[in-house]
Protein backbone atom coordinates (compact mmCIF):
# COMPACT_ATOMS: atom_id res chain seq x y z
CA UNK A 1 0.00 0.00 0.00
CA UNK A 2 1.02 3.76 -1.27
CA UNK A 3 1.06 4.99 2.36
CA UNK A 4 3.27 2.11 4.25
CA UNK A 5 5.59 2.42 1.60
CA UNK A 6 5.71 6.19 2.70
CA UNK A 7 5.67 5.64 6.06
CA UNK A 8 9.51 3.54 5.42
CA UNK A 9 10.69 6.30 3.52
CA UNK A 10 10.24 8.84 6.37
CA UNK A 11 11.65 6.60 8.69
CA UNK A 12 15.04 5.94 7.09
CA UNK A 13 15.68 9.41 6.14
CA UNK A 14 15.28 10.21 9.75
CA UNK A 15 17.61 8.53 10.36
CA UNK A 16 20.07 9.92 7.95
CA UNK A 17 18.78 13.00 8.81
CA UNK A 18 19.60 12.37 12.59
CA UNK A 19 23.23 11.38 11.15
CA UNK A 20 24.15 14.33 9.45
CA UNK A 21 26.35 17.16 10.62
CA UNK A 22 27.02 21.01 10.29
CA UNK A 23 24.65 23.67 10.99
CA UNK A 24 21.11 22.75 11.80
CA UNK A 25 18.41 23.02 9.69
CA UNK A 26 14.92 21.69 8.74
CA UNK A 27 15.22 18.24 8.23
CA UNK A 28 14.76 15.88 5.42
CA UNK A 29 11.74 14.57 7.71
CA UNK A 30 10.40 17.91 7.72
CA UNK A 31 10.72 18.84 4.08
CA UNK A 32 8.57 15.32 3.39
CA UNK A 33 5.69 15.97 6.20
CA UNK A 34 4.26 18.80 4.39
CA UNK A 35 0.72 19.76 4.42
CA UNK A 36 0.13 18.45 0.94
CA UNK A 37 1.59 15.23 2.58
CA UNK A 38 -0.68 15.03 5.52
CA UNK A 39 -3.42 16.02 3.59
CA UNK A 40 -3.31 13.11 1.42
CA UNK A 41 -2.43 10.61 4.36
CA UNK A 42 -5.55 11.42 6.39
CA UNK A 43 -7.38 10.94 3.13
CA UNK A 44 -6.31 7.99 2.52
CA UNK A 45 -6.23 6.49 6.47
CA UNK A 46 -9.21 7.45 6.03
CA UNK A 47 -10.76 5.20 2.76
CA UNK A 48 -8.93 2.44 4.69
CA UNK A 49 -10.33 2.34 8.20
CA UNK A 50 -13.29 4.75 8.98
CA UNK A 51 -16.02 2.64 10.39
CA UNK A 52 -19.08 4.54 7.51
CA UNK A 53 -16.96 3.54 4.47
CA UNK A 54 -19.67 1.21 3.70
CA UNK A 55 -22.19 4.08 3.76
CA UNK A 56 -23.04 5.30 -0.10
CA UNK A 57 -22.85 8.72 1.34
CA UNK A 58 -19.45 8.47 2.38
CA UNK A 59 -18.22 6.70 -0.79
CA UNK A 60 -19.78 9.59 -2.47
CA UNK A 61 -17.67 12.32 -0.23
CA UNK A 62 -14.37 10.42 -1.18
CA UNK A 63 -15.57 10.49 -5.12
CA UNK A 64 -15.63 14.27 -4.96
CA UNK A 65 -12.96 14.94 -2.64
CA UNK A 66 -10.25 17.43 -3.77
CA UNK A 67 -7.26 17.92 -1.28
CA UNK A 68 -6.59 21.57 -2.57
CA UNK A 69 -9.62 22.89 -1.28
CA UNK A 70 -8.71 22.69 2.05
CA UNK A 71 -5.71 24.70 3.93
CA UNK A 72 -4.99 22.22 7.08
CA UNK A 73 -5.67 18.19 7.48
CA UNK A 74 -8.05 19.17 10.08
CA UNK A 75 -10.22 21.30 7.77
CA UNK A 76 -10.03 17.87 5.56
CA UNK A 77 -11.11 15.66 7.93
CA UNK A 78 -13.61 17.75 9.30
CA UNK A 79 -15.48 17.22 5.71
CA UNK A 80 -15.43 13.55 5.62
CA UNK A 81 -16.71 13.13 9.18
CA UNK A 82 -19.98 11.00 8.29
CA UNK A 83 -23.36 12.85 9.49
CA UNK A 84 -21.50 14.74 11.75
CA UNK A 85 -24.90 16.17 13.51
CA UNK A 86 -24.94 12.47 15.01
CA UNK A 87 -22.98 9.99 13.81
CA UNK A 88 -19.63 11.50 14.06
CA UNK A 89 -19.79 14.21 16.35
CA UNK A 90 -15.73 15.44 16.41
CA UNK A 91 -15.12 11.81 17.46
CA UNK A 92 -12.40 11.61 15.25
CA UNK A 93 -10.14 13.92 15.24
CA UNK A 94 -5.62 14.20 14.51
CA UNK A 95 -3.34 15.11 17.62
CA UNK A 96 0.22 14.28 18.00
CA UNK A 97 1.97 11.37 19.33
CA UNK A 98 3.22 13.45 22.59
CA UNK A 99 -0.13 14.72 23.92
CA UNK A 100 -1.44 11.51 23.39
CA UNK A 101 0.36 9.35 24.81
CA UNK A 102 1.00 12.23 27.86
CA UNK A 103 -2.93 11.60 28.53
CA UNK A 104 -3.37 8.25 28.02
CA UNK A 105 -0.13 7.16 29.37
CA UNK A 106 0.34 9.79 32.31
CA UNK A 107 -2.83 11.27 32.82
CA UNK A 108 -1.56 14.38 32.04
CA UNK A 109 -2.40 17.14 29.89
CA UNK A 110 -1.63 21.36 29.29
CA UNK A 111 -4.89 23.15 30.40
CA UNK A 112 -6.23 24.50 33.88
CA UNK A 113 -7.62 22.20 35.37
CA UNK A 114 -11.59 23.05 35.96
CA UNK A 115 -14.48 21.32 34.02
CA UNK A 116 -17.40 23.47 33.84
CA UNK A 117 -21.33 23.04 32.02
CA UNK A 118 -23.87 25.80 31.33
CA UNK A 119 -26.71 25.89 33.89
CA UNK A 120 -29.10 27.85 31.71
CA UNK A 121 -29.16 25.91 27.96
CA UNK A 122 -30.03 26.65 25.99
CA UNK A 123 -29.18 30.75 26.42
CA UNK A 124 -25.89 29.31 27.80
CA UNK A 125 -24.84 31.79 29.65
CA UNK A 126 -24.58 30.49 33.12
CA UNK A 127 -21.09 28.84 33.31
CA UNK A 128 -20.68 26.92 36.73
CA UNK A 129 -17.61 24.95 37.33
CA UNK A 130 -18.54 21.41 38.23
CA UNK A 131 -15.35 19.90 38.94
CA UNK A 132 -11.44 21.46 39.90
CA UNK A 133 -8.34 19.14 39.71
CA UNK A 134 -6.35 18.13 42.95
CA UNK A 135 -2.85 20.46 42.34
CA UNK A 136 -4.22 22.07 39.24
CA UNK A 137 -3.44 25.84 38.76
CA UNK A 138 -7.89 26.07 39.28
CA UNK A 139 -7.51 24.69 42.45
CA UNK A 140 -4.38 26.77 43.35
CA UNK A 141 -6.61 30.21 42.46
CA UNK A 142 -9.90 29.55 44.47
CA UNK A 143 -11.89 27.65 41.74
CA UNK A 144 -14.50 24.96 43.59
CA UNK A 145 -17.15 22.94 41.99
CA UNK A 146 -20.38 25.00 42.09
CA UNK A 147 -18.90 28.26 41.19
CA UNK A 148 -19.96 30.55 38.57
CA UNK A 149 -17.63 31.98 35.88
CA UNK A 150 -18.99 35.35 34.93
CA UNK A 151 -16.44 37.18 32.85
CA UNK A 152 -13.05 35.74 30.74
CA UNK A 153 -10.71 38.57 30.26
CA UNK A 154 -13.04 40.70 30.73
CA UNK A 155 -15.86 39.49 28.32
CA UNK A 156 -19.30 37.90 30.10
CA UNK A 157 -19.87 34.42 28.83
CA UNK A 158 -22.64 35.62 26.41
CA UNK A 159 -20.29 37.67 24.82
CA UNK A 160 -17.91 35.05 24.50
CA UNK A 161 -20.84 32.49 23.51
CA UNK A 162 -21.98 34.11 20.66
CA UNK A 163 -18.65 34.98 19.39
CA UNK A 164 -15.74 32.49 19.05
CA UNK A 165 -17.71 30.12 21.69
CA UNK A 166 -15.64 29.11 24.98
CA UNK A 167 -13.17 26.84 23.55
CA UNK A 168 -11.74 29.14 21.81
CA UNK A 169 -11.59 31.53 24.59
CA UNK A 170 -10.06 29.67 27.16
CA UNK A 171 -6.86 29.42 24.63
CA UNK A 172 -5.00 27.01 22.85
CA UNK A 173 -4.01 23.36 24.35
CA UNK A 174 -0.40 25.02 25.60
CA UNK A 175 1.06 25.68 28.93
CA UNK A 176 1.92 29.36 29.69
CA UNK A 177 -1.51 30.51 28.76
CA UNK A 178 -3.18 32.81 30.90
CA UNK A 179 -6.46 33.74 31.12
CA UNK A 180 -8.74 36.74 33.69
CA UNK A 181 -11.44 35.35 35.36
CA UNK A 182 -14.01 37.09 37.52
CA UNK A 183 -15.86 34.35 39.68
CA UNK A 184 -18.59 34.27 42.13
CA UNK A 185 -18.44 32.29 45.16
CA UNK A 186 -21.74 30.26 46.53
CA UNK A 187 -22.45 33.10 48.78
CA UNK A 188 -22.27 35.72 45.78
CA UNK A 189 -18.87 37.57 46.82
CA UNK A 190 -16.71 37.43 43.68
CA UNK A 191 -13.66 37.72 43.13
CA UNK A 192 -11.31 38.67 40.10
CA UNK A 193 -8.32 35.72 39.39
CA UNK A 194 -4.98 35.12 36.82
CA UNK A 195 -4.87 31.55 36.02
CA UNK A 196 -2.01 29.91 33.87
CA UNK A 197 -2.71 27.08 31.90
CA UNK A 198 0.44 24.06 32.98
CA UNK A 199 0.85 21.00 33.02
CA UNK A 200 -2.31 19.34 34.79
CA UNK A 201 -2.39 15.24 36.16
CA UNK A 202 -5.44 13.77 36.58
CA UNK A 203 -6.36 11.39 39.14
CA UNK A 204 -8.86 8.71 37.25
CA UNK A 205 -10.00 7.45 40.44
CA UNK A 206 -10.13 10.90 43.06
CA UNK A 207 -11.86 8.89 45.73
CA UNK A 208 -13.20 5.43 46.73
CA UNK A 209 -15.27 4.29 49.43
CA UNK A 210 -17.65 1.63 50.96
CA UNK A 211 -21.28 3.32 52.17
CA UNK A 212 -24.20 1.91 53.47
CA UNK A 213 -28.04 1.63 51.99
CA UNK A 214 -30.16 0.40 54.27
CA UNK A 215 -28.74 -3.08 55.60
CA UNK A 216 -26.56 -3.14 52.15
CA UNK A 217 -22.69 -2.81 51.51
CA UNK A 218 -22.74 -0.36 48.73
CA UNK A 219 -18.62 0.15 47.17
CA UNK A 220 -18.49 3.92 45.97
CA UNK A 221 -15.81 4.61 43.35
CA UNK A 222 -15.75 8.32 41.37
CA UNK A 223 -13.90 7.41 38.43
CA UNK A 224 -13.09 10.44 36.21
CA UNK A 225 -11.60 8.97 32.52
CA UNK A 226 -10.75 5.46 31.65
CA UNK A 227 -6.67 5.99 30.67
CA UNK A 228 -3.43 3.49 31.91
CA UNK A 229 -3.09 4.66 35.03
CA UNK A 230 -6.54 4.11 36.29
CA UNK A 231 -5.59 0.53 36.25
CA UNK A 232 -3.52 -0.27 39.54
CA UNK A 233 -5.64 2.10 41.06
CA UNK A 234 -8.61 -0.20 40.34
CA UNK A 235 -6.92 -3.51 41.07
CA UNK A 236 -6.49 -2.41 44.58
CA UNK A 237 -10.04 -0.27 45.35
CA UNK A 238 -11.99 -3.31 43.71
CA UNK A 239 -9.84 -6.05 46.10
CA UNK A 240 -11.50 -3.26 49.01
CA UNK A 241 -14.35 -3.61 48.04
CA UNK A 242 -14.21 -7.54 47.91
CA UNK A 243 -12.55 -7.35 51.25
CA UNK A 244 -15.72 -5.18 52.50
CA UNK A 245 -17.91 -8.32 51.22
CA UNK A 246 -20.00 -5.44 48.97
CA UNK A 247 -23.21 -6.69 47.25
CA UNK A 248 -23.80 -3.44 45.60
CA UNK A 249 -22.07 -1.39 43.78
CA UNK A 250 -22.44 2.36 42.72
CA UNK A 251 -20.05 3.73 40.17
CA UNK A 252 -20.02 7.53 39.46
CA UNK A 253 -19.05 8.32 35.88
CA UNK A 254 -20.90 11.52 35.90
CA UNK A 255 -18.01 13.50 33.46
CA UNK A 256 -16.11 10.20 32.33
CA UNK A 257 -16.52 11.11 28.59
CA UNK A 258 -14.11 7.75 27.91
CA UNK A 259 -10.70 6.79 26.98
CA UNK A 260 -9.19 3.18 26.33
CA UNK A 261 -10.97 0.50 25.85
CA UNK A 262 -8.41 -2.27 27.65
CA UNK A 263 -8.83 0.10 30.61
CA UNK A 264 -12.88 -0.09 30.24
CA UNK A 265 -12.28 -4.26 29.70
CA UNK A 266 -10.04 -4.38 32.98
CA UNK A 267 -13.33 -2.65 34.31
CA UNK A 268 -16.17 -4.37 33.38
CA UNK A 269 -14.11 -7.84 34.46
CA UNK A 270 -13.37 -6.21 37.73
CA UNK A 271 -17.29 -5.89 38.00
CA UNK A 272 -18.61 -8.81 35.63
CA UNK A 273 -15.91 -11.33 35.47
CA UNK A 274 -16.95 -13.70 38.48
CA UNK A 275 -20.76 -13.75 37.98
CA UNK A 276 -20.36 -13.71 33.45
CA UNK A 277 -17.12 -15.55 33.24
CA UNK A 278 -16.16 -17.00 29.84
CA UNK A 279 -19.52 -15.38 28.56
CA UNK A 280 -19.65 -12.61 26.27
CA UNK A 281 -18.72 -9.28 27.21
CA UNK A 282 -18.71 -7.73 23.82
CA UNK A 283 -17.87 -7.84 20.13
CA UNK A 284 -16.04 -5.23 18.40
CA UNK A 285 -17.54 -4.74 14.55
CA UNK A 286 -15.06 -2.64 11.56
CA UNK A 287 -16.15 -1.68 8.40
CA UNK A 288 -16.33 -4.59 5.74
CA UNK A 289 -12.81 -4.32 4.50
CA UNK A 290 -11.44 -4.71 7.45
CA UNK A 291 -13.72 -7.68 8.77
CA UNK A 292 -11.00 -9.86 9.34
CA UNK A 293 -10.29 -7.45 12.68
CA UNK A 294 -13.71 -8.05 14.50
CA UNK A 295 -13.67 -9.40 17.60
CA UNK A 296 -15.74 -11.11 20.61
CA UNK A 297 -14.28 -10.42 24.02
CA UNK A 298 -15.12 -12.62 26.35
CA UNK A 299 -15.68 -12.18 30.65
CA UNK A 300 -12.63 -12.85 32.33
CA UNK A 301 -11.97 -13.43 35.82
CA UNK A 302 -9.78 -10.92 37.62
CA UNK A 303 -8.36 -11.73 40.97
CA UNK A 304 -9.81 -8.70 42.56
CA UNK A 305 -13.18 -9.45 40.62
CA UNK A 306 -16.37 -9.12 42.85
CA UNK A 307 -17.75 -12.27 44.08
CA UNK A 308 -20.97 -11.49 45.98
CA UNK A 309 -22.43 -8.31 43.78
CA UNK A 310 -25.41 -8.37 42.81
CA UNK A 311 -27.02 -4.81 41.97
CA UNK A 312 -24.84 -2.36 40.11
CA UNK A 313 -25.99 1.19 39.68
CA UNK A 314 -24.15 4.02 37.72
CA UNK A 315 -24.25 7.53 38.07
CA UNK A 316 -24.04 9.40 34.57
CA UNK A 317 -25.09 12.54 33.11
CA UNK A 318 -24.60 13.68 28.89
CA UNK A 319 -20.71 13.59 29.91
CA UNK A 320 -21.07 9.90 30.56
CA UNK A 321 -19.69 8.49 26.69
CA UNK A 322 -17.39 6.27 24.87
CA UNK A 323 -15.90 3.38 27.22
CA UNK A 324 -18.31 4.69 30.11
CA UNK A 325 -21.14 3.80 27.96
CA UNK A 326 -19.18 0.30 27.06
CA UNK A 327 -18.43 -0.91 30.31
CA UNK A 328 -22.28 -0.30 30.90
CA UNK A 329 -24.14 -1.78 27.62
CA UNK A 330 -21.65 -4.82 27.98
CA UNK A 331 -22.61 -5.99 31.84
CA UNK A 332 -26.58 -5.61 31.13
CA UNK A 333 -27.29 -8.84 29.85
CA UNK A 334 -25.68 -10.45 32.96
CA UNK A 335 -26.27 -8.84 35.89
CA UNK A 336 -28.60 -5.99 37.48
CA UNK A 337 -27.54 -2.73 36.26
CA UNK A 338 -29.49 0.73 36.66
CA UNK A 339 -28.22 3.95 35.68
CA UNK A 340 -29.42 7.04 37.82
CA UNK A 341 -29.05 11.09 36.88
CA UNK A 342 -29.07 11.78 32.54
CA UNK A 343 -29.08 10.12 30.16
CA UNK A 344 -25.67 9.19 28.55
CA UNK A 345 -23.79 11.00 25.63
CA UNK A 346 -24.35 8.44 22.96
CA UNK A 347 -20.94 7.13 21.52
CA UNK A 348 -21.10 3.95 20.83
CA UNK A 349 -18.07 3.57 18.61
CA UNK A 350 -14.36 3.90 19.27
CA UNK A 351 -11.08 5.06 17.35
CA UNK A 352 -7.68 3.76 16.44
CA UNK A 353 -4.50 5.46 16.76
CA UNK A 354 -2.88 5.42 13.09
CA UNK A 355 0.32 7.26 13.10
CA UNK A 356 1.87 9.32 9.75
CA UNK A 357 4.64 11.57 9.48
CA UNK A 358 7.11 9.29 11.24
CA UNK A 359 4.78 8.70 14.07
CA UNK A 360 4.73 12.28 14.83
CA UNK A 361 0.82 13.14 14.45
CA UNK A 362 -1.82 10.33 15.35
CA UNK A 363 -5.13 10.56 13.03
CA UNK A 364 -7.62 8.71 15.37
CA UNK A 365 -10.44 8.26 13.41
CA UNK A 366 -13.74 6.65 14.19
CA UNK A 367 -12.78 2.68 13.13
CA UNK A 368 -15.06 0.26 15.51
CA UNK A 369 -18.81 0.08 16.77
CA UNK A 370 -19.35 -2.19 19.92
CA UNK A 371 -22.37 -4.61 20.41
CA UNK A 372 -23.05 -6.52 23.77
CA UNK A 373 -24.01 -10.49 24.00
CA UNK A 374 -27.27 -9.47 23.05
CA UNK A 375 -26.14 -7.38 19.96
CA UNK A 376 -27.10 -4.02 21.34
CA UNK A 377 -25.72 -0.78 20.15
CA UNK A 378 -25.55 1.81 18.13
CA UNK A 379 -27.31 4.49 20.84
CA UNK A 380 -26.42 7.64 19.54
CA UNK A 381 -29.18 8.76 21.80
CA UNK A 382 -27.44 7.52 24.83
CA UNK A 383 -28.23 5.37 26.79
CA UNK A 384 -31.51 6.30 29.01
CA UNK A 385 -31.57 6.36 32.77
CA UNK A 386 -33.82 4.20 35.02
CA UNK A 387 -34.18 7.11 37.70
CA UNK A 388 -34.06 11.05 36.60
CA UNK A 389 -31.61 12.68 39.37
CA UNK A 390 -30.12 16.12 39.12
CA UNK A 391 -26.27 16.89 39.38
CA UNK A 392 -26.32 19.03 42.40
CA UNK A 393 -23.20 21.33 42.59
CA UNK A 394 -24.28 22.98 45.89
CA UNK A 395 -22.54 19.42 47.16
CA UNK A 396 -19.36 17.58 46.49
CA UNK A 397 -19.11 14.80 44.73
CA UNK A 398 -18.92 12.22 47.13
CA UNK A 399 -21.09 13.06 49.25
CA UNK A 400 -24.17 10.71 50.62
CA UNK A 401 -26.09 13.76 50.21
CA UNK A 402 -25.74 15.03 46.75
CA UNK A 403 -28.69 14.51 44.50
CA UNK A 404 -27.20 12.04 42.33
CA UNK A 405 -25.82 9.62 44.81
CA UNK A 406 -28.52 9.46 47.55
CA UNK A 407 -30.77 8.59 44.47
CA UNK A 408 -28.39 5.75 44.02
CA UNK A 409 -28.63 5.04 47.24
CA UNK A 410 -31.54 5.28 47.91
CA UNK A 411 -32.20 2.62 44.68
CA UNK A 412 -29.97 0.41 46.33
CA UNK A 413 -32.01 0.07 49.71
CA UNK A 414 -35.40 -0.11 48.32
CA UNK A 415 -35.42 -1.21 44.85
CA UNK A 416 -37.28 1.66 43.41
CA UNK A 417 -36.85 5.35 42.57
CA UNK A 418 -36.68 8.17 45.45
CA UNK A 419 -38.85 11.06 45.12
CA UNK A 420 -38.51 14.31 46.84
CA UNK A 421 -36.02 16.58 46.69
CA UNK A 422 -33.44 14.58 45.38
CA UNK A 423 -34.98 14.28 41.55
CA UNK A 424 -36.60 17.10 41.12
CA UNK A 425 -35.12 20.27 39.80
CA UNK A 426 -35.36 23.85 41.80
CA UNK A 427 -37.33 26.65 40.36
CA UNK A 428 -34.89 28.45 37.73
CA UNK A 429 -32.64 25.45 37.58
CA UNK A 430 -32.01 23.51 33.93
CA UNK A 431 -30.17 20.62 33.16
CA UNK A 432 -26.73 21.38 32.94
CA UNK A 433 -25.15 21.29 29.66
CA UNK A 434 -21.55 20.76 28.16
CA UNK A 435 -20.08 23.79 26.16
CA UNK A 436 -19.83 22.39 22.28
CA UNK A 437 -17.06 19.89 22.03
CA UNK A 438 -13.90 21.66 19.23
CA UNK A 439 -12.11 19.90 16.82
CA UNK A 440 -8.95 20.78 18.64
CA UNK A 441 -10.23 19.85 22.43
CA UNK A 442 -7.70 18.36 24.71
CA UNK A 443 -7.47 14.80 25.46
CA UNK A 444 -8.50 16.35 28.96
CA UNK A 445 -11.83 17.98 27.87
CA UNK A 446 -12.58 15.33 24.94
CA UNK A 447 -12.35 12.55 27.70
CA UNK A 448 -12.62 14.32 30.94
CA UNK A 449 -14.73 17.35 30.71
CA UNK A 450 -11.59 19.68 31.49
CA UNK A 451 -10.27 22.63 30.33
Amino acid sequence: MRIRAQFFLLGLLAVLAGCSSGTPGPSRFDLLCTIGYQKQTVADLMQEWYLFNDEVEQQQAYASLDLSQFATPEALLASLLYRSDRFDRNFSFITTAQVDQQFFGSGQFAGFGFGSKFADSPMNTDLRLTQVIAGSPAESAGLARGQQILTIDGRTIAEIVQAEGLSAALGPNTIGVERSFRVRRADSSEFDIDITKALVTLDPVPQATTLTAGTTSVGYLDFRTFVSTADAELRQLFAQFQAANVTALIVDLRYNGGGLVSTARLLTNLIGGFIAAGQVQAETLHNSAKSALNQTTTFETQTNSLTLLNNVVFITTGSSASASELVINALEPHTVVRLVGAPTFGKPVGQNALSYCGGRFLLRPVTFETVNALGAGQFYDGLPVDCPAIDELERDIGDPLEASLASALGLVENGSCPVGAVTSKPAGYADLTDPPPSASASPGQRYAGLF
